[in-house]
């Protein structure tokens, strides 16, 4: 497969705030019309990178599965390939969207854990559909390593983490997966954090995200920053591919001028990219103020509640 061709979008269904909430109350039309939304209005609309809940599974595994293969069969009724994010370590201090927390992985600190307390998951799920074809690639997490301080201040959390992946990726293995996978790494530390999980990746990904009112985050560093990716990427020998881009903002304008730059470099160098975020929805930083928090990101979302699409966003069919 190509991975620079890929030109997708996350998603995240409208009706939820949490990956609990969201696959508890799965609603198969609802997802149906917006994924429909975001092929009319996004014809290359190829690929799309869905995160599950391993939180909705231990509740009822039976309906998770269900729900799981209706999204496939949704997505594959639109051309769409699917990312499956099996797990999240991405936090947010008001609409927290669930997953994993360092009480799962970091020995002997929690009493949650247990002796393979992933395996029915896993099996279920990536053993289910190890052959797939409608699957192209297995992100094991969404950002792991998300810590507000250094990682070298903490080297038992650190290690403790990619053990954690370490294992889940070997269960992929012994799963029988067909399909590339991959750890969707922030760019908050830079290339320390692709370096880290590069053995346990078959494909690289990662969230280069460019936003302008950052101090220091000015394009030449930005482009400096993406050069070195694709350099490390063209190192080890394996496709590179941006699973999250595209910063938000309220305004419409700003926000479609982050866009244009953003899509611009990632495509000038060959890198694929899943954009965040398809659809308005209630969790963190995907709806406009008067539906609830607003963090720091602002509005990510490209169609609005009323399936509109946000002015200016037709952006993305230049890329």
């Amino acid at each position: 497969m190509d991975f620079s061709n890929i030109r997708g979008f996350n998603y995240q269904p409208s009706y939820g705030s949490t990956g609990l909430e969201i696959w508890s109350n799965f609603d198969a039309q609802i997802v149906k019309e917006e994924l429909g939304r975001g092929k009319q209005y996004f014809p290359n609309f190829s690929a799309t990178r869905l995160w599950l809940s391993w939180d909705a599974f231990n509740r009822n595994p039976q309906k998770f599965a269900d729900d799981f293969e209706s999204v496939l069969s949704i997505a594959a009724s639109y051309g769409i390939l699917v990312m499956p994010v099996l797990f999240n370590r991405w936090h947010d201090g008001v609409l927290d969207y669930g997953g994993i927390y360092i009480d799962h992985f970091l020995p002997q600190t929690s009493w949650v854990q247990s002796q393979g307390m992933f395996d029915a998951y896993m099996q279920r799920i990536v053993g289910g559909h190890a052959n797939d074809q409608r699957i192209f690639a297995w992100d094991l997490c969404n950002e792991p390593f998300a810590y507000s301080c250094e990682p070298e201040t903490i080297p038992e959390i650190v290690n403790a983490e990619l053990a954690w992946l370490t294992g889940r990726y070997n269960q992929c293995k012994q799963l029988n997966a067909q399909a590339p996978v991959t750890v969707g790494i922030h760019q908050c530390h830079h290339l320390n954090g692709i370096k880290q999980i590069e053995p346990i990746s078959d494909i690289l990904s990662f969230h280069p995200y460019w936003a302008p009112h950052f101090p220091g985050d000015s394009r030449k560093i930005y482009e400096a920053q993406l050069d070195e990716y694709v350099s490390f990427a063209k190192q080890v020998g394996k496709p590179l591919l941006a699973t999250e881009a595209c910063w938000g903002d309220e305004d419409d304008c700003k926000r479609a001028e982050i866009i244009s730059y953003s899509l611009e470099q990632l495509k000038k160098r060959g890198i694929g990219w899943m954009a965040y975020l398809l659809h308005h929805s209630l969790i963190a930083d995907a709806h406009r103020r008067e539906f609830g928090h607003m963090g720091v990101p602002g509005n990510l979302s490209f169609i609005e509640a009323d399936g509109s699409l946000r002015p200016g966003h037709e952006v993305f069919n230049n890329f």
